[in-house]
Order: structure tokens, then sequence, then C-alpha cells
């Protein structure tokens, strides 16, 4: 059974099943990589970063942290905010620093447009993120009010300040990572490397290898039988 066309029918069937095993393992690879690139970029999510203080305030976009006390009874809801394919609300709540100054801080989404928001943690918290610009409202965004919170349809500092009566910084910060954690809400998580889901090639290449591998020796099977009789 193993001469001729036979041969040559096993030697293309285990050379199909290799390359399906060498394509399964590349993207196992690529997974363990994408993994560690993540874990690495939540580390640099949770990392310090230069912290908020004096009249200066830092340039939107550029990382930052801020130590002191949320005040939950002035917090503000950011309404249709996105997550993956849902809609929800992020929470907005006012971080008073030790100079008696106060940042806004994007705690967190959560899911629905009327959500249950939880209360802020008590007590001293670290907040790493990223500085934002307010954006001021315009004649066409209309303000709610849910369950006696406020809620608005853009970050407007002017707005907010009119609301919780602090002196306000000139920016806020949308949070990585807070210290103590708390949650919900939900902190946003790093992007991912790419899209492409690497376990499950995985498991389809090493699934098409199977094909030759156990479909070859059925073939052999049947033909020696039918040699036989």
């Amino acid at each position: 059974m193993l001469r001729g066309r036979w041969l040559v029918g096993t030697i293309v069937a285990l050379l199909f099943a290799a390359v399906f095993v060498a394509l399964g393992l590349w993207q196992l690879g690529r997974h363990h990589h994408k993994q560690e690139v993540m874990r690495t970029r939540r580390a640099e999510y949770a990392a310090p970063a230069p912290e908020l203080q004096g009249t200066a305030d830092p340039a939107p976009g550029t990382r930052v942290q801020a130590t002191g006390t949320y005040d939950g009874t002035h917090q503000i809801l950011l309404r249709n905010q996105p997550r993956d394919d849902d809609i929800g609300t992020d929470v907005l709540t006012p971080l008073v620093l030790d100079d008696g100054t106060a940042v806004i801080v994007d705690r967190g989404w959560l899911d629905g447009t009327e959500p249950d928001v939880p209360a802020a943690p008590s007590g001293t918290v670290t907040v790493r993120g990223l500085a934002r610009s307010p954006r001021a409202l315009s004649a066409q965004d209309d303000e709610r009010e849910i369950d006696g919170q406020l809620s608005l349809p853009r970050v407007d500092l002017d707005r907010i300040g009119e609301q919780v009566i602090m002196d306000l910084r000139g920016v806020w910060i949308e949070a990585q990572a807070q210290s103590p954690a708390s949650e919900p809400p939900d902190l946003p998580d790093p992007p991912p490397p790419t899209t492409v889901n690497h376990m499950q090639y995985a498991i389809q290449w090493f699934l098409l290898a199977l094909i030759p591998l156990v479909g070859w020796p059925i073939v052999l099977a049947r033909r020696k039988k039918k040699v036989a009789s």
C-alpha cells in the first residue's frame, strides 16, 4: 500500500498536516505575543505619571495623576458614550486636591442610558489617566436630570463648575487606573494590538491538520480492504 501513488499520497498528506500544524503554532505564538502586549499596556495604564499640582494645567493628551478625595455628592453623568457595540454613560466625579482645587475625573463607563450609579470611593485615592480638554455645550445640546444628577452630552467644565461650585482645574482626567481600585464603573481597557482572534485561527489550523492525518489512513484502510477482497 505504501508504494507508487499511495506512497506519494501519504507523503502529501503528511506535508499538508505539517503545514497546518506549523500555521497553528504560528497563530498560537501570535496569540501569546498579543497577550503579553496587553499585559504590558495594562501595566503602563497603572504606571506613575506626573502629579497634577501647581497652577499650570498639563497639556491635553498627556498622562497625569492626581491624589485627593472624591466629592460623591456632585457627580455628573456623561451620556451617549460608546463602548464596543454598546452605548452607556460615563460617571464624572470631582476629585478634591490638597490645595483645595478640584479636577473632574471620568471614573469609568456604565451600561445603559439611566444606570444605577455607584457611590464614589471614600478616603484618599490616586487616579492616573489622560488630561482632556473641556468642550463647551452648544445651543443644540440639552441638559437633563437623571435621578437628581446632571446629565450632559460633553464635558463642559464651565457648566459643571456651576453645578459643583468648586475651583475646577482647566482640564479633566479620563481615568485609566485608580488606587485603591473600585469597580464599577468600568475603566477603559488598552486598545488591542490587533482585532484578530489568533487563538481561534490556531484552533482552525489544528483541526484542518486532522483531516489528512485521519482521512488518509481511512482511505488506505478502505483500499486495503478492497484489495484483500
